[in-house]
């Protein structure tokens, strides 16, 4: 299962799908460890009256940012989005299914999105964890991120490219 990340495929999502990326997006962060990366827990009766708010407003968060379904063979195993900015390429979302973590591809998809930035001749790429979020953040450090700056919720963190 490790070599899963070699035979994904990073493909953009068409705006006919942009609510299945939404709906996607959230279902993988609320089943993230422990249920600690959604602010509201675990509970799924509160999941289920946020999820239609969710969808819509992410809509909104993401409307500036390319998004993107990473497949293996037929199947959607994580989300990305991605945003310009001016000297960065900011993640606005990065979400693996859960039964596909811990196999490279968070890791791969991170390649991904600093040979983009090179591309776009960026100078960093930045991204917003919770705090609460401690397994993504050991992912993201141990790849090379560092603290940026630090919010209520969350962190920003950035690597040079």
């Amino acid at each position: 299962m490790k070599d899963n990340h070699k035979r994904l495929t990073i493909i953009p999502v068409h705006k006919l799908q942009h609510l299945a990326f939404n709906l996607l997006d959230f279902l993988f962060f609320q089943d993230s460890e422990n249920g600690v990366a959604m602010p509201f827990g675990n509970s799924r009766l509160l999941a289920s009256l946020i999820v239609v708010p969710y969808i819509l407003i992410a809509d909104v968060y993401f409307f500036r940012a390319a998004r993107f379904f990473l497949m293996l063979k037929e199947q959607v195993v994580g989300v990305l989005a991605v945003r310009e900015e001016n000297e960065t390429l900011f993640i606005s979302s990065l979400a693996v299914a859960p039964e596909y973590r811990r196999q490279g591809i968070a890791t791969h998809i991170l390649n991904y999105v600093s040979k983009l930035a090179a591309r776009l001749d960026k100078k960093w790429v930045d991204l917003s964890v919770l705090k609460s979020n401690v397994p993504a953040q050991r992912l993201y450090l141990k790849y090379g991120f560092v603290m940026h700056k630090e919010k209520k919720l969350s962190i920003i963190l950035r690597k040079n490219i």
